[in-house]
């Protein structure tokens, strides 16, 4: 069986540890060097990065957390100077400020072959026609998708604004063979299949790439059976690189970590202790080949397991779970990470003249997620004109659209309906 990266794909244990310690060891050098933030963190530590004698000593350095990404906004974490940097992406992130990613043409050169490699494991091929269905908050993603299917020589429709019933139709004329989305909007089109009459049949479907969510064996099996399709699944970072860090195989029985250029470990959420294979906790990520936006320890809050027994596809990089769930108060929405505080800095900066009290209520209808703000209902907004009233609301809403790339509905509610739901759900009703 041949794959995409024959060489790595199928390296031995040995070689990938002596592979991932070189690497390793350069990164940390690099970021030493020229990352000011990362030199204080070893110093503080007493770390020399020159020091460590195998991939198992990477326990000693400290994490990288989502903060540390928003406190060095805009370039405090990049390892080259603008001049060497051709592509700047930037992020919503988890804080107050937008986490932006630098990428040197290497870097985006490794981006499309790991993004390639996780396609045609999923059975991509050239002569296929390539669709991608993607939040507007995705669209980092939506990059590389794009740039990951021209790899392999397929034909591709990258992320668009059109309705569900417009990309079903293109879907059908344009005989679109493999559909790159999220799980809850795969399930979603099928909904609307039914309102627009559209047959399974009627498609050229074969294989179903989806990221950004988990994806639950149900919802796996629905979309196989309905679709009769091969549905398949990718691990990444919305807010930090691509989709390419682990992939489904065939044998759709855990991820490939592509252990050639990210280093994977799994930590206890209490503890930060390393888990044991099986075990569940947070997945810690470093790279090994990004040139320009190195990350060391970086604590994702994303919950998976390692496995440890050998795939029968003949793929040799360590696997990990699908995603289980998700430490802290990180919400993933549509695939879009985003943290409640966000939120609230939006509508203070807004609704200035009141401030209210909110809760997030989410939802699922027709499979999708929904978000709404549920926003106090005080003197002070009763004393507001309604016109002025729903201007601030409509604004809020666009707002909402703009920063973090989510459709929200916003709802003026009592007092007592807030302070119902806020002591027991801490601002977060999930109703998903």
């Amino acid at each position: 069986m041949r794959f995409w990266d024959d060489e790595n794909e199928q390296m031995k244990e040995e070689d990938v540890e002596q592979l991932q310690l070189e690497r390793l060891q350069s990164t940390l050098n690099r970021a030493y060097k020229n990352v000011p933030f990362y030199k204080k963190q070893f110093d503080a530590a007493d770390i020399d990065p020159g020091a460590l004698g195998s991939v198992g000593d990477i326990h000693k350095l400290p994490f990288t957390t989502r903060e540390d990404l928003g406190s060095n906004y805009p370039y405090g974490l990049f390892a080259l100077p603008l001049r060497d940097i051709v592509r700047i992406s930037s992020s919503t992130g988890t804080t107050p400020q937008p986490v932006v990613v630098g990428y040197t043409k290497s870097d985006l050169k490794i981006r499309s072959a790991l993004t390639a490699r996780f396609l045609t494991a999923g059975g991509a091929v050239d002569t296929d026609v390539v669709q991608i269905c993607l939040n507007p908050g995705l669209l980092n993603w939506g990059r590389a998708l794009k740039e990951g299917a021209e790899e392999i020589g397929a034909s591709v429709m990258p992320m668009s604004h059109m309705s569900t019933s417009k990309q079903l139709m293109a879907m059908e004329d344009y005989k679109t063979s493999v559909l790159l989305t999220t799980p809850s909007y795969a399930m979603h089109m099928i909904e609307v299949m039914k309102t627009t009459g559209t047959k399974a049949d009627a498609l050229a479907l074969k294989a179903m790439m989806v990221v950004g969510e988990a994806l639950p064996r149900e919802v796996r099996n629905g979309l196989e059976s309905t679709l009769e399709v091969d549905v398949t699944a990718a691990y990444g970072l919305s807010d930090v690189t691509g989709p390419g860090i682990a992939y489904e195989c065939m044998e759709k029985d855990g991820l490939h970590i592509s252990e050639d250029h990210f280093l994977v470990e799994i930590v206890n959420v209490d503890e930060n202790t390393p888990c044991a294979p099986g075990e569940e906790g947070e997945v810690v990520l470093t790279t090994l080949t990004a040139k320009a936006f190195p990350l060391i320890r970086f604590k994702t809050g994303d919950l998976a397991s390692k496995m440890t027994r050998a795939c029968p596809c003949g793929r040799t990089l360590m696997r990990m779970s699908g995603i289980t769930g998700y430490s802290g108060e990180v919400l993933t929405i549509r695939g879009v990470k985003v943290h409640p505080a966000q939120i609230g800095r939006i509508i203070d900066r807004i609704a200035q003249n009141f401030s209210p009290r909110f809760l997030i209520h989410l939802y699922r209808e027709n499979y999708q997620d929904m978000i709404e703000i549920w926003l106090e209902v005080n003197d002070a907004v009763f004393s507001d004109e309604v016109k002025v009233l729903e201007g601030m609301l409509r604004h809020l809403g666009e707002q909402i659209l703009e920063i973090l790339g989510l459709h929200t509905t916003i709802r003026l509610v009592e007092a007592e309906t807030i302070e119902q739901h806020l002591a027991r759900s801490g601002g977060v009703v999930d109703d998903r």
